[in-house]
């Protein structure tokens, strides 16, 4: 029993409906629309303080859901109503600290997901999804007992070496499936396109597609994220040496690129063969890590994912939807873990302390987040002691006015970092 525990006294979740300016391309699916998922408590701690707390995450059907009989809005639904299940069973817990919190909660899911969900035809959840309607709650909890104790929550967190937060974030720029590199008139070959996906077409609405020299140019990124169709690896590859052509005619210095084909590939020998034909290339001295190469529910083959990390560290992120996964993840042969805030403050916290017992690496990634999430997430990304600081920030890409809200710190990018601003009481 410590003073800091809390118990939950009222807890909501309400959703805000976001749109892409210009649709996200993976392989495999196309995100234009998300919804983001706010909730919010009131916590009492055991001297009888009272305060409010609130987290988000971004319920990406297309990320955690991308296939299913159900429609896209059924999905969405499902996920909607399962925030808000676990948001009201959030009053039945504790009294205690977030991380038992949260594992009461999340014992009531499986690990097939959810499925008590109410999207029709009998489908569980998946595990994923499950997790994300579960890190808006976990967030938030984390959030009101920081506050409650008037402290950043990273400093209340025994047992944890984190140091001292980062001041400045190094942005990290996304290169999405199809997106153009240069401008039409300097374009070498056509940008690739996915198959499969769901989303709708904008037309163009939101103005052309700024191409990656000029985001370059005008905010000084060193670091980029490359999208892979997971469908050949020879057209991934060139794609991978077309941006780092434009990486190295751009100002800057030393550039880096991560990949990741969300799930794209079948195998791990296609997986190989993408890396072996990447390292007779210039672009592979600015390659930094993989990830998620593999579907989530793949077959375990420890030896085809050891000739993976002996070529470039591949991180799990798709395959971690629980606590109980980390074991798992470890014996297959995994180089390291993504953290994300959007899967929860607690999932974030235990991946970290399983990381640094089992000799994995660790990086913050995240997905399309907006407002409160991308609030959370730098503050996440500056505390955690990572392998590779490059902080994920895509939504001034694809979502730029969900962000209007926040300050300009936070969302400008300058020389290309961005400032989180100083710690305060909660994750926020």
């Amino acid at each position: 029993m410590r003073s800091t525990d809390i118990a939950i006294r009222e807890a909501a979740a309400t959703f805000r409906d976001i749109e892409l300016d210009h649709p996200l391309r993976l392989a495999g699916a196309t995100v234009d629309r998300f919804t983001l998922a706010i909730v919010r408590v009131t916590v009492e701690d055991r001297a009888g303080r009272l305060a409010c707390g609130q987290g988000a995450s971004v319920l990406s059907v297309a990320w955690s859901w991308p296939v299913s009989r159900l429609s896209w809005a059924a999905r969405d639904l499902a996920m909607r109503a399962l925030t808000g299940r676990l948001a009201a069973t959030a009053l039945t817990t504790g009294p205690g600290d977030p991380f038992q919190i949260c594992a009461e909660l999340a014992a009531g899911l499986t690990p097939k997901g959810d499925g008590a969900q109410d999207g029709g035809d009998g489908e569980p959840m998946p595990a994923l999804a499950a997790a994300l309607a579960l890190g808006a709650v976990d967030n938030a909890v984390h959030d009101g007992w920081a506050r409650a104790a008037r402290r950043p929550a990273t400093s209340l967190y025994e047992g944890f070496a984190l140091g001292r937060p980062r001041h400045l974030l190094p942005v990290q720029h996304v290169v999405g499936v199809g997106d153009p590199l240069e401008s039409p008139g300097r374009r070498a070959r056509p940008e690739p396109s996915v198959r499969g996906g769901e989303g709708r077409d904008h037309g163009g609405a939101a103005g052309p597609v700024r191409p990656l020299r000029a985001w370059l140019r005008a905010e000084g990124i060193t670091h980029v994220k490359v999208k892979l169709t997971g469908q050949d690896p020879v057209t991934d590859a060139r794609r991978v040496a077309d941006v780092h052509r434009v990486l190295r005619r751009s100002p800057g210095g030393h550039h880096t690129i991560s990949l990741d084909p969300n799930e794209g590939y079948a195998e791990t020998s296609a997986v190989v063969e993408l890396l072996d034909i990447l390292r007779a290339s210039p672009a592979w001295e600015a390659l930094t890590y993989l990830e998620q190469p593999l579907p989530r529910d793949a077959p375990p083959d420890p030896d085809g994912m050891r000739r993976i990390a002996d070529r470039l560290p591949v991180l799990a992120d798709e395959s971690l939807a629980a606590e109980r996964d980390l074991p798992r993840l470890t014996e297959e042969g995994w180089s390291g873990l993504v953290v994300k805030a959007a899967r929860g403050q607690s999932l974030a916290m235990r991946s970290l302390a399983h990381a640094r017992d089992h000799g994995l690496r660790v990086t913050v990634q995240d997905l399309t987040a907006v407002d409160v999430a991308l609030a959370h997430s730098a503050r996440l990304a500056a505390a955690l002691p990572l392998d590779w600081p490059a902080f994920e920030y895509n939504s001034r890409q694809y979502a730029p006015r969900a962000n209007d809200g926040l300050p300009g710190h936070l969302v400008q990018v300058r020389q290309g970092h961005i400032v989180p601003g100083p710690a305060r009481p909660g994750i926020l």
